[in-house]
């Protein structure tokens, strides 16, 4: 048999999520092998759109330079395959994956290639780590170039990267802030306007419209984070200015970690012709909290609640952590069509450490159209309105909302009396560390050892891990220190 090595297949795949690298690379080599094609043969992969932010399938579509596909389900369902299964269905919601992908990206816009187009019906492989996956192969019907309209919609994965003498653009990774143009800072602005080509999710696409007049759109969904960035790095690479937008800032659960492991899994460094500039922006925290008073006056966190990329007991330890510690918590991702448990699963940790009136701020759609501010208690706070566009402020142990805004005390009170004109009060100094401080509490830790309490009884007391206070304890404060604390 003849090897093909003309650039008219297209592998239709599917696999189970976490699905490695090297399983998929073993699949296809066998698929190929079955034919007696090379890989250089392969134009094009097509999957489900569930599939969109999978690694190992990104990774594949790089490792060969081609581009791939990401379908609806219904968009599969709708195309007939020889071999349609009542299990992918129950799973995916579509009877076909691997097949029905490969037909709809070997046909023409417009509509699907016919069964007869499949070369290889569900070869079915699994790896070493326990995954499975499938692959099928269609012969393209028509080796023309897709419409713009096809471009815009699938993912184009990066041709090698240039030498340094090659036309190379730049990304500008814009964080666009809350979503008014009023706040958007000016650099943002510009770097939209100076763009040839945006990209961005489809909400924050329409956030931006007024500067987008004579640009190239590359609109994708909420889950195509690398698919996004893959696109500019392309984009880029063929000598345009792309602006990569995210909501917020782009550094804060937004697009510059995304685009930075696809630049590195390329092969791009900060030396590479092409050019990457981050843009800060307002985050949904800061603007959120302008809205509602001070609430992050002190110490504060964000944790996002999406579980589509981290391990549940992951961010529930992480919850648990910051509750115990008495963080002022920004939840971001707290809630979506889908995904419903996860807020109550964060209250229920929340409990365990804080009183049920503890003040919660809930913010959907800051400073747009349709915002909604909210509070309650944290007690109450799953009863509220909740979706992806909501950030959930929870407050620590000293915020309280008074005149419908919600305030962190910074600590002032623990060291002035402010009832009394400011004045110091009794064992502290202005410009001093408080007599609770590490020097005072260290001292108050060596009397109570000194008087008999065990170390698991102070840590006890303290809420500190036992060996942390062991090893404190073995380390006296030297006068080093203590001359430092008086001259400070």
């Amino acid at each position: 048999m003849t090897p093909q090595t003309d650039h008219t297949l297209v592998l239709g795949l599917g696999c189970d999520r976490g699905t490695a690298l090297a399983t998929l690379q073993e699949a296809v080599a066998q698929a190929l092998q079955q034919l007696g094609a090379s890989v250089n043969a392969v134009a094009t992969l097509a999957s489900i759109d569930l599939k969109a932010d999978e690694p190992g399938l990104l990774s594949l579509a790089l490792q060969l330079n081609c581009a791939i596909h990401f379908y609806p389900a219904a968009a599969l369902a709708a195309v007939p395959v020889p071999n349609p299964s009542a299990t992918v269905l129950r799973h995916t919601g579509t009877p076909s994956v691997s097949e029905a992908a490969a037909l709809l990206a070997a046909g023409a816009p417009d509509h699907p290639a016919p069964p007869t187009a499949l070369c290889l019906e569900k070869h079915k492989w699994r790896g070493a780590d326990g995954k499975n996956a499938t692959v099928s192969i269609a012969r393209r019907i028509s080796p023309a170039p897709p419409t713009p309209a096809a471009r815009k919609a699938r993912m184009t994965t990066p041709s090698p990267i240039p030498d340094a003498a090659s036309t190379a653009g730049k990304i500008m990774l814009v964080g666009i802030g809350p979503g008014s143009e009023a706040h958007m800072t000016a650099r943002a602005r510009q770097a939209i306007q100076e763009a040839d080509t945006v990209i961005g999710y489809v909400t924050y696409i329409k956030l931006v419209a007024d500067l987008l007049e004579g640009k190239e759109i590359i609109r994708k969904s909420m889950t195509e984070e690398l698919d996004r960035a893959v696109s500019a790095l392309d984009a880029a690479r063929q000598g345009k200015k792309v602006a990569l937008i995210s909501s917020g800032d782009a550094g804060v659960y937004g697009m510059a970690g995304p685009t930075y492991e696809v630049l590195f899994q390329a092969g791009w460094t900060p030396d590479d012709p092409v050019q990457v500039e981050i843009i800060p922006g307002a985050s949904a925290l800061n603007s959120c909290a302008a809205l509602v008073g001070a609430p992050l006056t002190h110490d504060f966190c964000a944790i996002s609640l999406s579980d589509l990329l981290t391990p549940w007991p992951t961010i529930a330890r992480r919850l648990d952590a910051v509750a115990m510690a008495d963080f002022v918590v920004a939840l971001y991702n707290p809630k979506s069509g889908r995904r419903t448990r996860q807020i109550v699963e964060a209250q229920r940790l929340f409990l365990r450490h804080r009183r049920p009136d503890t003040p919660v701020a809930i913010v959907k759609s800051a400073y747009r159209r349709r915002e909604q501010i909210l509070f309650t208690t944290l007690d109450q706070m799953t009863e509220a309105d909740i979706g992806m566009l909501t950030t959930v402020l929870i407050g620590n142990s000293n915020t309280f909302v008074r005149h419908g805004l919600m305030v962190t005390p910074r600590g002032y009170a623990n060291k002035y009396d402010l009832e009394q004109g400011g004045d110091t009060r009794d064992g502290e100094k202005r410009g001093r560390s408080l007599s609770t401080g590490l020097l005072g509490w260290l001292d108050t830790l060596q009397a109570e050892h000194a008087e008999g309490l065990d170390i698991d009884t102070l840590a006890a007391r303290h809420r500190l891990p036992a060996d942390y206070i062991r090893s404190t304890l073995m380390e006296p404060v030297t006068a080093t220190a203590v001359e430092s604390e008086e001259n400070a």
